[in-house]
């Protein structure tokens, strides 16, 4: 059993590496459209991966990683407005999924005027930017509805209501699993932003950097699933900090 999960875990670098060259060498040699098809091809590797690789089934992780496969099922039609509009959707829905798995955690937190400044900061940043981007036609010209621009509006919120809850579980915590959270959390944040300069401003080589991030923050969130052992690690952990032992 213990060689068995070994070999698993000796696996995963060079099946992550390996997914990360094949998407980076088909944004450099190919066009946006086999971009977006293997990128939909390396998340169902990831499921896959998780599904064989599981000892326990994390429900939050299956959920999260099946709303994600969904919502790049709707990234190839990203020029079509039903495909946008589900895109949007679902990939709030994916952040959302992310949120609700570590709100018992963070609904614990006591009041910290640090973290406090840091999410009036985030906020305030994402929502200029939001407002920023909402104002320039190259974006906006993109919409076919009224419906669109809501949607981008709560996709956004969705996308710092996560940054925040990161930060603010990370700074109780301050864990091995918590470090891995934000780590992914705004792999998937960078990636989003990444993709929005490289497609609505033409700065190509932001897609290599949106796909990095994407394929990482990918690969993490299966580790995350897959890693009982922090859990525990975790707890012990605060109730020592918390203790002051």
């Amino acid at each position: 059993m213990q060689a068995n999960k070994s070999k698993v875990e000796l696996f995963f670098p060079a099946f992550l590496a390996v997914v990360l060259l094949l998407n980076l060498g088909v944004i450099a040699f190919y066009d946006l459209e086999t971009s977006r098809l293997i990128r939909l091809v390396s998340i169902f590797s990831f499921l896959l991966y998780y599904v064989v690789a599981k000892k326990i089934l994390n429900i939050w992780t299956i959920t999260a990683l099946l709303v994600l496969l969904i919502r790049d099922i709707f990234f190839q039609f990203y020029e079509q407005g039903w495909g946008y509009k589900f895109y949007l959707i679902f990939g709030t829905l994916f952040y959302l999924t992310i949120v609700l798995e570590r709100l018992p955690k963070v609904s614990q937190i006591k009041f910290n005027p640090g973290v406090v400044l840091v999410t009036g900061l985030l906020v305030a940043a994402n929502t200029y930017v939001l407002y920023i981007i909402m104002n320039m036609q190259m974006v906006t010209y993109t919409f076919h509805d009224s419906l669109e621009p809501i949607l981008f509006y709560i996709y956004g919120a969705a996308m710092m209501v996560l940054g925040v809850q990161a930060i603010s579980y990370n700074n109780k915590y301050n864990s091995n699993r918590s470090l891995m959270y934000i780590f992914f959390a705004f792999g998937f944040i960078f990636s989003d932003i990444a993709a929005l300069f490289a497609y609505y401003f033409e700065f190509d080589v932001f897609y290599f950097f949106d796909r990095f991030f994407f394929i990482s923050a990918t690969a993490l969130i299966v580790k995350y699933g897959l890693n009982y052992e922090s859990v525990k690690e975790e707890y012990y952990q605060y109730e020592m900090i918390d203790k002051k032992l």
